[in-house]
């Protein structure tokens, strides 16, 4: 009987240092399992912050080409209103030339040249009006192109 006490004693013992053992490991998973949601809710809110910004890198990749492609169509517009300008130039110069070749008095030479100075004043005063005009519209375009994009 007093060999009984002890084991017993010893048994009690055992047993709620492996009830401790199984609460602490039940706290653990416990702890475990936590963890591993907020892991999992973190790296779902990371995926969906990742996929936000491409989606907006995407969109501003869009804007960006649309602003190239409104900018484009107006450099080669004016390089048409360039290069119509200077063959006009070309062919006034062309007609002045000839116009002061046969000039019959020096009265002649500067009315042909009166007149070619006023005209050319009058073909620049246009083709700046020409580009400002077509400047105005690529960036109502482009504008527009942003606009419909938003």
């Amino acid at each position: 009987m007093a060999d009984e006490k002890p084991k017993s004693g010893a048994r009690a013992a055992q047993e709620a240092g492996t009830r401790q053992a199984e609460d602490a490991l039940r706290q653990g998973a416990d702890q475990l399992r936590n963890q591993m949601g907020n892991m999992a809710d973190m790296a779902g809110m990371s995926a969906k912050v990742s996929q936000e910004m491409i989606q907006r890198s995407g969109q501003n990749f869009e804007m960006m080409k649309r602003i190239a492609e409104a900018m484009a169509s107006g450099a080669r517009s004016a390089a048409s209103e360039c290069a119509e300008y200077a063959k006009h130039s070309a062919k006034r110069q062309t007609e002045m030339m000839q116009q002061l070749s046969s000039a019959r008095s020096p009265n002649d030479l500067l009315d042909i040249q009166n007149r070619y100075l006023q005209d050319n004043l009058k073909e620049l005063l246009a083709f700046s009006e020409r580009l400002s005009r077509l400047s105005a519209d690529k960036a109502r375009e482009a504008s527009e192109k942003l606009d419909q994009k938003r």
